[in-house]
């Protein structure tokens, strides 16, 4: 216990909230520039089983912002590089490194059993596939998504919220690669870990029915509301 004996000290977390991480099992799909900072946070924090979901390898274009890998990994998969230094920061984290590409067929079983689930992507098909998927199976989730200095943090968990769906419906032709400084990959990143924790610990989640935005380059973070779609196809009345 003297690992997190920061944390037990607070009264928040004390060690019914510390056994709370503990016994979490968390996926996170995407091992890159937003999941560096999540797993590294969940895994320092002590959450039980970390699912690393990611079917990429590391290349160098990478290097400016995924700090879970190095030089010497180029070439390695990032779920495979990314296991070696969870484990150097934490050897009593449970990480399950997944090398699978997520699908409409597969989503349900690869996230099947999880207590929460973390986006940390690139891809905006993925993120339709992943909601879809947590809100069939009845799963919170938390997602994150970074453009150049800024991004945003979504927290989803119908009925009580909106899905992601409700919030950023499907548009055809949207770009997937994006220019983004490694620093505002590990702020959002960081944030999306911050809002897990919260909602691990089961303390009031402050992103209920609300969007972070991030502007990195006016130093400012602004919560926008949002509602749910009734006619949402997802998570809507008619669903």
């Amino acid at each position: 216990m003297e690992r997190y004996s920061r944390q037990v000290m607070m009264d928040k977390i004390g060690k019914e909230g510390q056994a709370k991480l503990q016994a979490a099992q968390v996926a996170v799909i995407g091992v890159g520039g937003l999941g560096s900072p999540v797993l590294t946070y969940l895994a320092l924090a002590g959450v039980g089983k970390l699912t690393l979901i990611d079917y990429d390898g590391v290349e160098m274009s990478n290097l400016n912002r995924q700090f879970l890998h190095g030089t010497k990994d180029i070439g390695t998969l990032k779920v495979d590089s990314a296991k070696v230094k969870l484990m150097e920061l934490n050897h009593q984290v449970e990480i399950i490194p997944l090398a699978r590409k997520l699908t409409k067929e597969n989503a349900k079983k690869l996230l099947g059993g999880h207590d929460l689930v973390l986006g940390a992507l690139d891809s905006m098909e993925t993120r339709f596939l992943v909601n879809e998927a947590c809100v069939n199976l009845g799963i919170p989730y938390i997602d994150g998504g970074v453009k150049e200095f800024g991004g945003s943090v979504i927290f989803t968990n119908p009925p009580e919220t909106p899905c992601y769906n409700c919030v950023f419906p499907r548009k055809a032709g949207e770009k997937e690669v994006v220019g983004v400084l490694g620093v505002t990959a590990g702020i959002v990143g960081s944030l999306e870990a911050d809002v897990a924790l919260i909602h691990l610990l089961g303390l009031p989640n402050p992103l209920e029915n609300k969007l972070l935005i991030v502007d990195g380059l006016r130093l400012s973070m602004s919560l926008v509301d949002i509602v749910a779609d009734e006619k949402c196809e997802i998570c809507g009345e008619a669903h």
